[in-house]
């Protein structure tokens, strides 16, 4: 039993033993949650063509392979007569010089682009009436389309050209019923007339 004597009242509560300093426990740290995060997708460099969605073109989606990457001309109905369906669009490989093939995306219904496949288009190929353009970006105006892509129109030499094509910057593609051996001469032009405005362009996209 001790004595209080000399004692103050916080040493006899508290004891007289020196306080030792309180460490503080380490708390388990809460385990960071993963987010589940997505992959981001890379952009496509693929290039994008937009043909006339009539039939009455002369370059359809039945056709189109054959057009441009065949060179040759079919028409629509031979297409169908040879029970070719109707696709939502078609992918098409270009032969290239030295055996390369690089892929184009052909479509005919451009109003299901998204904002990032609008800078992929790259050419579009004109009917004639300006109807054709719209709900299209720009206001679906022809000559601000036109100086974001470029324009072709095919058409049949003997056919007059149509007023809204000779007004707007469209390249013509003239095809001979006559000369049918010239179709690939014909259409080989698309791709030099298009492979000059890309270099300009679209040099960030493939081709």
């Amino acid at each position: 039993m001790g004595t209080y004597h000399g004692m103050t009242l916080k040493s006899v509560t508290e004891g007289s033993q020196p306080k030792r300093p309180i460490v503080p426990v380490p708390q388990p740290q809460p385990i960071p949650t993963v987010q589940n995060k997505q992959p981001q997708k890379r952009a496509s460099k693929t290039p994008i063509i937009i043909i006339p969605a009539a039939t009455t073109s002369l370059i359809t989606i039945y056709n189109a392979k054959d057009i441009l990457q065949d060179l040759r001309y079919m028409s629509t109905d031979e297409k169908k007569a040879q029970g070719c369906k109707r696709e939502n669009e078609v992918l098409i490989q270009r032969r290239k010089k030295g055996g390369l093939t690089v892929p184009y995306r052909i479509i005919d219904n451009p109003l299901k682009l998204s904002h990032e496949d609008w800078d992929r288009v790259v050419a579009v190929f004109v009917q004639g009436p300006a109807w054709q353009f719209k709900g299209w970006p720009w206001d679906g105006n022809p000559v601000e389309i036109f100086s974001r892509m470029k324009a072709f129109h095919i058409k049949w030499d003997e056919m007059r050209l149509d007023s809204n094509v000779a007004k707007w910057a469209v390249h013509v593609i003239q095809l001979s019923k006559q000369k049918r051996h010239l179709d690939h001469a014909n259409l080989l032009k698309f791709w030099e007339v298009l492979d000059s405005f890309m270099v300009k362009h679209k040099h960030h996209l493939r081709f």
